[in-house]
């Protein structure tokens, strides 16, 4: 008995450019990760945020019913004499407050700064008091420690930059680039499956191949001896 092979050798075939496309897409999407860049992003630290360590309870907060709240984030500020420490990863922080009297900054322990206001004000009084733009993009801890005898800090809030990757757009892209490449693959095989289903229906209406022994068959013998007449 003869062996009969059953499957599909017409398939490598069929999706072998469209496998190679697949192959490319991929290593398009590897190369596009590794090229991926990173967005500079501020992110926003209010005077009410756990990230602020006071190391003594504010002992006055404004809000839009105490003072001016057209300069202060948010609406609200803290009053403290007492340090203040706020980390964050980034590679440049902006501090905004108001004090009376001097306080320094320091970052990782390190004394990179001071701010002195001897203007009394209403709490509404904001400033940039410091900027640090040459920081590493790693974690940090700031300080604000007030130095002076009296000395109060008004603090309303902290900007900080980081660099954040943005792999989402590539990621989208890379999807958009794959699943196109997919679906022309579905479509490769949907039509092969149509066609050869197509040519087997019209080869089905010509007729049907008789073989050698087609005389054996009675009702195809009627039809020879009415020929013969």
């Amino acid at each position: 008995m003869k062996a009969i092979s059953v499957g599909f050798p017409f398939l490598p075939h069929i999706i072998a450019r469209p496998t190679m496309l697949l192959t490319n897409a991929l290593w398009m999407a590897s190369l596009l990760s590794g090229l991926a860049r990173a967005a500079l992003t501020n992110f926003t630290i209010d005077d009410t945020s756990p990230a602020v360590v006071y190391a003594e309870t504010p002992f006055a907060r404004c809000d839009p019913s105490v003072c001016p709240s057209s300069n202060l984030f948010n609406g609200t500020s803290s009053f403290t004499a007492s340090p203040i420490n706020i980390s964050f990863t980034g590679n440049a922080v902006y501090v905004h407050l108001g004090a009376s009297g001097l306080c320094f900054f320091s970052i990782d322990g390190l004394d990179t700064g001071s701010f002195f206001d001897s203007t009394p004000g209403d709490g509404g009084n904001i400033y940039l008091a410091y900027r640090n733009t040459t920081l590493a993009d790693t974690l940090h801890t700031l300080t604000i420690q007030p130095i002076t005898p009296g000395a109060v800090i008004q603090f309303d809030y902290l900007v900080y930059t980081h660099n954040v990757p943005s792999k989402l757009l590539v990621g989208a892209i890379v999807g958009g680039v794959v699943g196109g490449v997919v679906f022309t693959v579905g479509l490769s095989i949907a039509a092969l499956f149509l066609g050869r289903r197509d040519r087997r229906r019209k080869l089905a209406t010509r007729g049907i191949p008789l073989g050698d022994h087609w005389p054996d068959r009675p009702s195809l013998k009627l039809m020879q001896l009415k020929t013969q007449e």
